[in-house]
């Protein structure tokens, strides 16, 4: 930085450090300021210039006084500390005196009051010394006020005097009124009350003199304008400032029109401090003047103050002191014929009850407001009452009228040209229709609105309807379109000054990249906001910011005790029962939900006190969702039903039905099935009832859930096509997409694969048009899934990678795990172990540092199955060699321990103490089904699997299912051995592959047949249609074949007619062939030749087993991976000898499991691959037949 271009920059960057703490814009200013410090000190180059000494010193100095201003009083005795050093070392006296009396300033400001009088002594004796008469004099009379502080008035008259006898000399005429004033204040304490009056006149004569009362009507008009600018931090120092002036001064208080300029005053500080909602303050201005106009007689004004009092205690929420002015207001207006403000005082009333949920009374009270403004022509004010009628009338749900109130309204406003209130009148119509769910009527009247506001100019209201169709579009999900709006509304707000506006604006766009988990933007500008509401004194936004910070940072206590502060210091709105939703609100966001239910739970005891029950019905609601989301059902039923009792006494059918619906989930993960249908189908017809169409979308799309879980597909698709059809007709682009999604779901579970694509492609298609960058993510994942399953693995990776950029991009770490996670278990299925490793450890690394320990578990059973996975699926073409399961990993053998030993500290450890019994029965999340459970290593070095009959189950639905099935609808008896399918070559995938024989595998078949004495099926009588056939009646199904993993297929012989290579449909056993076959099977063994590696859930091993289970199958025993023949033929053998014993399958699969180790076959990939899903079966009788 050259000499010039250095004096350059620094004139710039104090200049804008000046202009910052000139427009109240203190903490940048310090910000700035300091950053600019460190920069010019910590640049050797910098303070080689020559210039830096000056630079350093002024800059110094600007900081002292930024400091000063705001009140940083360590920071600002530093500053002057170091230029006094300076000053004193090169021998400038002048500055050195200023110094020091600035120093005393700022330790009588920290009330150190010794070491002030002693710098002030000390700046007095140099200021002296070098004839500089002015600063001795302010010396003097700091000391003077330092002494009248410390009530030593006589020694703070002496040194007052000092200052007097220098500035009368000079001229100092300004500085001479203020020492008469001062003189005149000490010697009012000393009780010399006509000394004191005459040095009140004297300042007073000096004042005239110098024009001092022109400035009330300056004052008051500044005041005015930094309030109506947003700036009412400012406005009410300046006014409370100027206050204490006029009512300090006897001087003043004898001036003629005194009175006149302090009523005003008083006034429009009522409006300052209702403003920044300093409402204490606000009701002492207005009681001030009430007993003035009261004293006078003044009844028109006693009535107006009395009004406003009335909003004054509205506001913080004494509502029966409310009531009881607004009554008085009410009463006084009436007795004089002022029937404008009586109809307001009614109006208020009706606003009032309205507020306090009292809906009759309101309307009773709104409707009396009527009967004085239609008589009188109020036109106006009639329009405002319609509009206040419809609102009441929406809070009844009775939304035909709330529309007519509101139409009203509108022709009223077009008859009298009020352009502004027409406007808002269009406004309350999007609202009513957004409230109904219907979004494209509801931007229909907003834009009217808006377009009426740009049209006479109204700035301030064009901003709010871009706000508000900006909150419109974010909850449409259309985040794009979201983001536009709003920064129109905020560039609008920049624009025109208001602050209030802008600081919304900031925190709604924090909002909005928070949905979008752009999580630097959202802090970004919910930072913004906070700084402008905490400028402009919004202590009710402030607090909404700090819960929104709460919310984002995973470090609440910061926050906690700052909405404390703003709670008790303020009276703002939070009152103490609304603040503990909020803080339950922050704590259940951070999945601190046992600190979030104590919070609810005293929040609804305040409340309960205060006989607020609509709030009591919503603390227990959330309450209900936070056991919901712990799996405490039975708790979270309990508090639904009591919300739902003060919601039915209420008439409130929206909660009612909202609460219906939360039942039903509740019930549902119960696998209480009817009781779940019952409930939507109430919360249904509820919805219809009130015209609620979003509502009735969500109700349709849970019943859609519901009938997929119980695998009644059609039922499923019919109401997910009813809930997408609503959506598409509301506008709901955001829920239109989800329901492609779960379409998507769908027609995988019916073996539609097209379908299913193209139904995700759809749903991922709206996503990137609503600018929906998680859903987006979501959307290639589940993609990559779906494409993973179909074995087009290049396109797996491709959707899956894409999903990864996003997740990275917008700051989504558990999504970020996720793909990491799912490359992993791709990378796997493509033999590229190393890779998946890397991948894997990723995941883990993120989980952990996200404390997501349900995904950690699974990384690490991930990890541990990379040694013990062996791939002989459709895609091999040759016979795995004995060097293959040497090298085919890297993990060691140490590595797995390690990570078996971590999967169960992670997964069983914490509920250990819980498990009493001898079996357990798991229901993994998709990712953990390739865990094998078995192979936990407990603290004592023994394997879970020694201690437990372990059984999964894919979810408590299938459970239920399999429970509820009638006793005798299974069969008895009849076995189907299915091994060593000639396929041969075949079209798989559009390619020509040839499968080689399976000599193990019909061994395995033979073998279990002689066992059962049942000829298996082999070769080539092993066709697809005989397996389909005889699976019907069997009692026992035993596969050994090859077998696709990622699809769940199994591979059969195919009737050869023509000399045309057989397609796909021709021999391949699919989920969808299975899923129509009503099967009496107890058990099927799926001993086929592939792996079980990707994240399944309805694909994959699990699909084919969930196929089995859904057709009628008890029990199916299927593997997660492969083992050799060797393995496969002892492992088989000794199952089936226990279950020829009588034994259980889970007992069958305990003893095997140990034979197997103590057998020769010690290593876990040789006996651990089996899981039992579903039912524990015997098959004692089917075995002797």
């Amino acid at each position: 930085m050259d000499n010039e271009g250095g004096l350059m920059v620094s004139a710039i960057v104090l200049g804008v450090v000046t202009y910052l703490l000139n427009t109240s814009r203190g903490l940048k200013a310090t910000k700035l300021g300091e950053e600019w410090l460190i920069f010019i000190t910590s640049n050797v180059r910098v303070k080689e210039c020559h210039w830096f000494p000056l630079i350093y010193q002024a800059t110094n100095m600007l900081m002292l006084y930024v400091a000063y201003k705001v009140s940083n009083y360590t920071s600002a005795e530093r500053y002057a500390k170091e230029l006094l050093i300076i000053h004193h070392a090169s021998g400038d006296t002048l500055n050195e005196g200023k110094l020091s009396l600035v120093l005393g300033q700022i330790y009588q400001k920290q009330n150190e009051f010794e070491k002030a009088r002693e710098y002030y002594q000390k700046a007095a004796d140099i200021t002296r010394s070098i004839g500089d008469k002015k600063t001795e004099a302010q010396c003097y009379l700091m000391i003077g006020k330092l002494f009248y502080s410390l009530c030593e008035y006589h020694k703070a008259e002496e040194y007052y005097k000092k200052a007097l006898t220098i500035t009368v000399p000079n001229g100092d005429r300004d500085n001479e009124a203020t020492i008469y004033g001062n003189l005149g204040s000490i010697l009012q304490s000393l009780g010399e009350y006509d000394r004191a009056k005459e040095y009140y006149k004297k300042a007073l004569a000096i004042r005239k003199e110098i024009g001092g009362l022109m400035v009330s009507a300056i004052v008051l008009g500044v005041v005015t304008y930094l309030l109506n600018t947003s700036r009412g931090l400012q406005a009410t120092r300046l006014g409370e400032e100027w206050l204490i002036f006029l009512t300090s001064n006897v001087w003043v208080k004898e001036y003629h029109c005194f009175p006149q300029v302090y009523q005003a005053t008083n006034m429009l500080m009522i409006e300052v401090a209702y403003k920044v909602s300093k409402y204490t303050s606000a009701e002492r201005y207005a009681k001030e003047l009430l007993i003035i106009y009261h004293a006078s007689g003044d009844t028109l004004m006693e009535g107006k103050l009395s009004l406003v009092l009335g909003k004054i205690y509205q506001k913080q929420n004494e509502f029966e002191k409310a009531r009881e002015y607004y009554q008085k207001a009410a009463d006084i207006t009436r007795s004089i014929g002022d029937k404008q403000t009586e109809a307001r005082c009614y109006i208020m009333i009706g606003k009032l009850f309205h507020l306090l949920r009292e809906y009759h009374k309101a309307e009773e009270y709104s409707k009396k407001a009527l009967t004085i403004t239609v008589p009188n022509d109020d036109r106006d004010n009639e329009a405002n009452i319609y509009g206040n009628l419809g609102t009441i009338a929406q809070s009844l749900g009775e939304y035909d009228r709330a529309k007519e109130y509101y139409k009203k309204a509108v022709a009223i406003r077009k008859e009298i040209g009020n352009r502004k209130g027409e406007a808002a009148d269009n406004g309350n119509l999007g609202t009513l229709f957004y409230s109904l769910g219907e979004y494209k009527k509801a931007q229909e009247y907003t834009e009217k609105a808006l377009a009426i506001t740009k049209e006479i100019g109204d700035r301030k209201g064009e901003a709010a309807y871009y706000r508000n169709l900006g909150a419109l579009f974010h909850y449409l999900g259309e985040y794009k379109m979201a983001q536009e709006y709003t920064e129109k509304a905020l560039v609008i707000g920049k624009e025109i000054g208001d602050r209030k506006g802008e600081a919304a604006d900031y925190g709604n766009l924090g909002t909005l990249f928070y949905s979008l988990s752009e999580y630097k933007k959202a802090q970004e500008c919910t930072e913004k906001a906070l700084a402008i509401r905490k400028e402009i004194g919004d202590r009710e936004g402030e607090a909404a910011d700090y819960e929104n910070l709460g919310t984002l940072f995973h470090s609440l206590e910061r926050y906690e005790k700052e909405l404390l502060i703003i709670h008790h210091a303020s009276g703002v709105t939070l009152r103490e029962g609304r603040l503990s939703l909020v803080l339950g609100n922050i704590y259940q966001k951070q999945n601190k939900f046992e600190k979030a239910r104590e919070y609810y739970q005293k929040a609804a005891d305040i409340i309960i006190s205060t006989g607020d029950k609509e709030t009591e019905a919503e603390c227990y609601m959330i309450i209900g969702n936070v056991f919901n989301l712990l799996c405490e059902y039975h708790k979270a039923e309990r508090y639904y039903k009591k919300a739902l009792s003060i919601t039915v006494s209420n008439g409130d059918r929206d909660s009612e039905a909202t609460i219906y619906g939360n039942l039903g989930t509740i019930v549902q993960s119960l696998g209480e099935y009817d009781r779940a249908e019952e409930y939507y189908k109430k919360a249904l017809a509820i919805r219809k009832e009130i015209d609620d169409r979003e509502g009735e979308a969500a109700d349709y799309g849970n019943l859609g859930t519901l009938f997929h879980s119980l695998s009644e597909y059609k039922k499923s698709q019919e109401y997910t096509e009813k809930a997408l059809a609503i959506r598409e007709n509301i506008g709901d682009r955001k829920g239109e997409a989800a329901d492609y999604g779960n379409l998507g779901t769908l027609f995988v579970s019916l073996g539609e694969c097209k379908k299913a694509q193209e139904l995700t492609e759809k749903a991922l298609a709206i996503r990137k048009e609503i600018g929906d960058r998680k859903g987006e993510a979501a959307d290639y994942g589940n993609l990559g899934t779906f494409f993973h399953s179909l074995g087009e693995y290049k396109k797996a990776q491709e959707y899956t990678e894409k999903a990864l950029a996003i997740r990275k991009e917008i700051g989504d770490r558990e999504g970020e795990a996720a793909d990491y996670g799912n490359l992993g278990i791709l990378f796997l299925s493509l033999g590229e172990c190393k890779k998946a490793q890397e991948l894997t450890e990723k995941a883990l690394a993120i989980r952990k540092e996200i404390g997501d320990r349900k995904g950690e578990a699974a990384d690490y059973g991930n990890l541990g199955t990379l040694d013990v996975c062996e791939d002989c699926s459709l895609n091999d073409e040759r016979v795995p060699t004995s060097s293959d399961d040497v090298n085919r990993s890297p993990l060691t053998h140490n590595n797995m321990e390690k990570n078996l030993r971590l999967c169960y500290e992670i997964i069983v450890a914490p509920v250990a103490d819980l498990l009493k019994e001898p079996k357990i029965i798991i229901v993994p999340d998709s990712c953990m089904y390739q865990v094998p459970f078995a192979a936990f290593i407990e603290e004592g070095g023994r394997y879970l699997f020694e201690n437990f009959r372990i059984r999964i189950v894919p979810s408590l639905t299938t459970l239920k299912l399999i429970k509820d099935s009638p006793p005798n609808y299974h069969s008895q008896s009849g076995a189907l051995i299915v091994g060593e399918p000639e396929v041969r070559k075949v079209i798989y995938k559009g390619q020509p592959i040839f499968l080689e024989p399976l000599p193990g595998a019909r061994k395995e078949a033979e073998m279990i047949g002689k066992m059962l004495g049942v000829p298996p099926l082999v070769g080539r009588h092993a066709t697809k249609e005989a397996v389909i056939e005889q699976m019907k009646s069997v009692a026992l199904i035993n596969f050994a074949a090859h077998g696709y993993a990622e699809r769940g297929e199994i591979a059969l012989c195919p009737v050869r007619t023509t000399n045309d290579i057989p397609q796909e449909e021709e021999y391949l056993l699919t989920m969808a062939d299975v899923s129509k076959v009503q099967l009496k099977a107890k058990l099927v063994v799926l001993s086929c030749c592939h792996t079980g590696r990707e994240e399944t859930k309805v694909e994959g091993v699990i699909g084919i087993a969930r196929a089995f289970l859904g057709s009628g199958a008890r029990s199916v025993l299927v593997a997660r991976w492969a083992l050799n023949d060797e393995s496969t033929e002892q492992f088989m053998n000794r199952f089936y000898e226990f279950l020829f014993r009588g034994e259980s399958a889970s007992e069958s699969l305990h003893e095997v499991r140990k034979w197997m180790r103590n057998n020769g076959f010690p290593e876990v990939e040789k006996w651990a691959p089996f899981m039992l899903i579903g039912d524990n079966i015997t098959l004692r009788e089917v075995l002797r037949k």
